[in-house]
């Protein structure tokens, strides 16, 4: 790989490539592995989570892509004076997933809302995800040097919840910090939330 990672905007044209991203970055995940417990399921109903979640990105925050669309980061501002709850994951995943595991993803929503810092406004970083292939090449980490960066400049900061020990070691060379807490799924994985000021 060269040294140099293109980072783009990703647009309503770039929705379905994004979502394929985010399914197979996202295939041998914690989380998503008990969201979709079994495996063929889990590769079928991925699209169908990450679908709505990449329009809704895209309509209220921001996604960024590498120029090549192999890698992806999205991004949504959280205005803490205006923070309220969200329509239930639960039951808008329901018809779309089944009751089974629009349940789980209830149950991480809830857990997730209510962990969520209220101390000041910030950039929440919702999802990041690298094709399989493309693993292991820096493409995550200039996704994520790439907005950081622009955050600095604006004095802004950011939160994210790490789903996997890998994951959250990359955060904290790039500045997060662990909040003391961590947000445990029912007889599931656990999560930890993370937070950065602004360097």
């Amino acid at each position: 790989m060269s040294s140099r990672v293109n980072i783009v905007r990703a647009d309503a044209a770039d929705a379905e490539k994004i979502t394929a991203i985010l399914s197979a970055g996202f295939y041998a995940d914690p989380v998503c592995r008990w969201f979709f417990p079994d495996d063929a399921e889990r590769e079928r109903l991925q699209p169908l989570f990450f679908g709505p979640i990449v329009d809704m990105t895209l309509k209220d925050g921001e996604i960024y892509t590498t120029d090549d669309r192999t890698a992806a980061a999205l991004w949504l501002p959280v205005n803490v004076a205006e923070h309220a709850d969200s329509p239930s994951m639960q039951e808008f995943y329901e018809p779309v997933l089944g009751s089974f595991y629009a349940k789980r993803i209830g149950a991480y929503a809830e857990r997730s809302s209510a962990n969520h810092p209220t101390q000041a406004d910030h950039q929440y970083l919702t999802f990041i995800a690298v094709q399989p292939d493309r693993f292991g090449r820096g493409l995550g980490t200039a996704l994520l040097r790439d907005r950081l960066d622009a955050l600095d400049e604006r004095g802004v900061p950011a939160y994210l919840e790490a789903s996997n020990p890998d994951s959250r070691r990359l955060y904290e060379r790039l500045g997060y910090r662990q909040l003391g807490r961590t947000i445990d799924m029912p007889d599931g994985p656990s999560l930890w939330p993370m937070w950065r000021d602004p360097s």
